[in-house]
């Protein structure tokens, strides 16, 4: 066990030496994950509450995603916005079916999104010769890790080392 403590250890040393320190990690590193469980490079299960942060809260390895993605991934692994395929036309449909949306925008990321709401608020007023361009946010509340999202309300450690912003602090 001592000889997989100090692979785990050197693994975390390794990360430290190469990533950039944006989220401060666990204390161990992850080997596999299946469900709402993550196991480290010393097969001590864990329980992900993170859900993987954002983007994977049905879980890991679930069989009918992992099934979904290899039958896409033989058609088409990835495409940006540019061009428009079977599955994102059918997902969207199913949104605008499910909510009240008349269109839907799909994104990469929560700051991406985040972004993309401010500029088509302020491009329509722009559109229609307002000059409406204030944008209301929750103080302190986590928008996303972007320049623009951590200006809007981010707390004070999201903001620290990018020098003045916009938004006043108070």
């Amino acid at each position: 066990m001592n000889e997989e403590k100090n692979i785990n250890d050197q693994l975390l040393e390794n990360y430290h030496e190469v990533m950039v320190p944006n989220y401060a990690p666990a204390n161990f590193v992850v080997k596999k994950a299946i469900g709402s469980s993550v196991w480290d490079v010393n097969d001590k299960k864990y329980v992900d509450f993170g859900g993987g942060i954002a983007v994977n809260s049905l879980g890991h390895s679930h069989p009918e995603l992992l099934k979904a993605l290899e039958e896409q991934a033989k058609k088409i692994w990835h495409h940006s916005n540019y061009l428009a395929s079977e599955p994102s036309i059918n997902l969207a449909k199913a949104l605008v079916d499910l909510t009240f949306a008349e269109k839907v925008y799909f994104s990469n990321s929560g700051s991406e999104a985040n972004e993309t709401a401010i500029k088509i608020a302020r491009k329509y007023h722009h559109s229609k010769g307002n000059d409406k361009v204030e944008i209301i946010a929750f103080k302190n509340a986590f928008h996303g890790r972007s320049l623009l999202n951590i200006s809007l309300g981010g707390s004070k450690p999201h903001k620290e080392g990018f020098g003045p912003l916009d938004q006043p602090d108070s």
